[in-house]
């Protein structure tokens, strides 16, 4: 798929989007994103990419045929104006906005394949995205349901895994998600629980289950396919005039303030773009709920999703993708020894450098040894990439012949790729070649407690 406008320079791999009440592209554009997500058709050409969620739900069962129809006559005439279509939206749940019925993921199976078909007939290019799951957590099953159902909602795991063992994965393109943050920040672990609310990923309320999810779609012979981020978001605290309205009932836990919302949302995309080459357009809930007569109630929860109420989260989603944050590397080891004897020649030893990242960005390093030196070591896996979720272990590896007793110098640098912080690290190292080395044990001492 070409890309058009504006492109978000920091991501190879991802889109940049907002869910958006009224179109507004030149703000969505003027930030470097090169999404937008709709509810409507246009009838006019963005120069951004499109994706439109379509509705879709239990009652669509009922004609299959005229569901189709409808599907195919919206995307013949939208052909070359929307890009892409999410078929129905958090279908695991029985809710009005959802599938509307208890959560069937074979009935939505028959419902997803239908619209698949029929879009394709009418324009081969476009992308269709199966319906964010709505993230739910674990749910024990009640019985007369599907596994993990309730008959009110569906865990939203289980649910993928059987839309996909009924056929479900032949009908997508993507596959959608809306990872909200809740409380936990946008690098807090997955399905960790934790008494620090930045930190609580309980049931994988949080960001990065994302992984989880693509866990199983690896699982089920779909890890060759993309997730879709069809919404994410962090809720506002509400004004105080807001603060009692009925739509906040039970989300009281999910606030956040100005600056954790902007953080949040630029470190997402910074995360994903370092760490998920499986994750496609990330579409932001949203920009401009709240602007937007008629849409929703002033003080209707949707609207302290919105970002265009939050100047420090438009900055930040806008530096974010102009002016990607840097790497930093670090090791743990600020020099490397050997010592040996001289009759243990021939004679090859390993030592491990640990390679981390306190950045906000992957990098990619290179390990370079002076060859001019008396003692120039190999090194394993020479060049590779340090992420920010983990150590990356280097090994070197020395190797003596035939050296005299003696000392022995040397050095190697590790230098990061271009844009990472800091100067490269340079490492001395020494090899000392001794006629004898003494092994001294020290005395066990044990004492009598009694």
């Amino acid at each position: 798929m070409g890309v058009l406008g504006a492109q978000a320079v920091s991501s190879p791999h991802l889109g940049y989007g907002f869910n958006v009440a009224t179109v507004d592209w030149s703000t969505v554009q003027s930030l470097g994103f090169d999404w937008i997500k709709i509810f409507s058709p246009l009838g006019t050409s963005l120069p951004l990419h499109v994706l439109m969620r379509v509705e879709a739900n239990a009652g669509n069962l009922a004609d299959l045929t005229a569901f189709g129809n409808s599907v195919n006559q919206l995307a013949s005439v939208n052909k070359g104006l929307i890009h892409a279509y999410e078929i129905g939206n958090e279908v695991n749940l029985d809710a009005n906005y959802g599938w509307n019925a208890p959560p069937s993921p074979t009935d939505y199976k028959n419902l997803l394949c239908t619209a698949y078909t029929n879009i394709k007939a009418a324009d081969p290019k476009a992308t269709v995205v199966s319906a964010g799951l709505a993230p739910v957590g674990r749910v024990l099953t009640v019985p007369g349901n599907p596994d993990g159902s309730n008959g009110q909602f569906q865990d939203e795991r289980k649910y993928l895994q059987q839309l996909i063992a009924a056929g479900g994965g032949n009908c997508l393109d993507a596959v959608g998600l809306p990872p909200y943050g809740f409380s936990a920040d946008y690098n807090a672990a997955p399905d960790v629980v934790s008494s620090d609310p930045t930190q609580n990923c309980d049931q994988g309320l949080c960001f990065r289950t994302a992984e989880k999810f693509y866990d199983v779609m690896q699982a089920n012979g779909l890890g060759n396919k993309q997730v879709w981020t069809t919404e994410f978001g962090w809720l506002l605290t509400p004004t105080l005039a807001c603060q009692n309205d009925p739509s906040f009932a039970g989300r009281q836990w999910q606030f956040v303030l100005p600056d954790k919302q902007a953080s949040n949302l630029a470190g997402a995309y910074q995360y994903a773009d370092d760490n998920y080459p499986w994750m496609g357009p990330m579409f932001i809930f949203n920009l401009n709920f709240d602007t937007s007569p008629g849409v929703t109630n002033p003080c209707d929860q949707m609207n302290f999703y919105s970002v265009d109420r939050n100047p420090l989260a438009m900055t930040a989603l806008s530096e974010t993708i102009k002016n990607p944050v840097q790497g930093r590397l670090t090791a743990d080891n600020s020099s490397l020894s050997w010592l040996i004897e001289q009759d243990w020649q021939p004679l090859t030893q390993t030592r491990v450098i640990n390679l981390g990242n306190i950045g906000w960005a992957n990098f990619k390093y290179t390990v370079t040894v002076d060859t001019n030196a008396p003692l120039a070591p190999s090194v394993i896996s020479p060049t590779g990439k340090v992420r920010i979720t983990g150590p990356t272990a280097v090994t070197v590896v020395m190797t003596s012949t035939a050296r005299a007793v003696g000392m022995y110098t040397g050095s190697l640098t590790i230098w990061g790729s271009p844009g990472t912080a800091g100067a490269p690290i340079t490492i001395p190292l020494q090899l000392e070649v001794a006629v004898q080395v003494y092994q001294v044990y020290l005395p066990l001492v044990m004492r009598n407690s009694q």
